[in-house]
């Protein structure tokens, strides 16, 4: 199984072959970020190895922050990686994972907690350390929901965080809102100003409409960035990709460039790193479909 420990092919490859050896890290949700090179990519396994290594062994601070929780049920991890591999084509079991009420808070399913961009370590409620739901949320959806935050750790901070990790979610309501709650500033907006104009109205306050315009501003501008990811995911349909799992791996420059090529251009793309060729390769389409 590819792992952080298996840093070192990617020094090993034979010429020719970086590609497929690539496509195995990609598997396991380590991903090469965009303008990282091999040799790049391989150092930054390495640092993460190490990292792994010592929160394994007990030397690194980290374990005064995880102490003794417990893990989740085998059964959580089993139907987060179907989830996942089914949604994104990735299975990343290298990311520590424990349960921890104080860490998440009460309300809260589960968290990622990011070390330095470079160590994502997820905890998820307590609960889910002998029970596989509560309060309306699933274990294995809310490990998989992080487990998507975690294999993006080292990429510049998107506006399509939340919507991607939302995939997972069974909750149809949760897949297209949650995007919102990328930054607690939208949903605050969102409420307070829907909560604020029938208030002023009622007081008589003749301009009680205004405090609308957040709530409307927040949708706005949510509609423009889904409008351009359908856009790009159009188009790697058209130009015969699998088009969610290829988006997860892109930044959100590059998702506004393919958003703006042509289905005909993008095949261009495969000759400009060993990054996008392993990408354009594993995830075109059959014939036909």
């Amino acid at each position: 199984m590819t792992t952080p420990s298996s840093w070192k092919k990617l020094r090993e490859y034979p010429p020719g072959e970086l590609s497929a050896l690539l496509a195995e890290f990609d598997s396991a949700g380590l991903f090469p970020v965009p303008g990282e090179t091999a040799e790049q990519f391989a150092g930054r396994l390495k640092k993460l190895d190490e990292e792994l290594e010592a929160l394994r062994n007990g030397a690194s601070d980290l374990r005064k922050l995880i102490g003794r929780t417990p893990f989740p049920l085998p059964a959580v991890y089993r139907k987060s990686a179907a989830l996942t591999w089914e949604t994104y084509r990735f299975r990343a079991d290298w990311v520590p994972v424990r349960c921890s009420s104080k860490q998440t808070g009460f309300l809260s399913a589960g968290i990622l907690l990011e070390i330095d961009r470079l160590l994502p370590l997820v905890f998820l409620h307590g609960a889910f350390a002998d029970r596989e739901e509560r309060m309306g949320y699933d274990a294995s959806e809310t490990l998989a929901h992080e487990m998507v935050h975690a294999a993006r750790t080292a990429f510049p901070s998107s506006v399509y965080e939340e919507y991607f990790a939302c995939q997972v979610n069974a909750s149809a309501f949760r897949r297209m809102a949650g995007n919102l709650f990328r930054r607690w500033e939208l949903p605050a907006l969102f409420s307070g100003g829907l909560a604020a104009a029938p208030v002023l109205a009622v007081i008589g306050v003749s301009w009680w409409f205004l405090p609308l315009l957040l709530p409307a501003a927040v949708v706005l501008r949510e509609f423009a960035l889904r409008r351009r990811l359908a856009r790009a995911a159009k188009h790697l349909r058209k130009a015969g990709f699998a088009a969610l799992p290829l988006l997860l791996r892109l930044s959100d420059r590059e998702i506004f460039e393919i958003a703006a090529l042509a289905p005909g251009e993008i095949m261009a793309k495969k000759e400009t790193s060993a990054r996008w060729k392993m990408l354009l390769e594993k995830f075109r389409l059959p014939e036909g479909n």
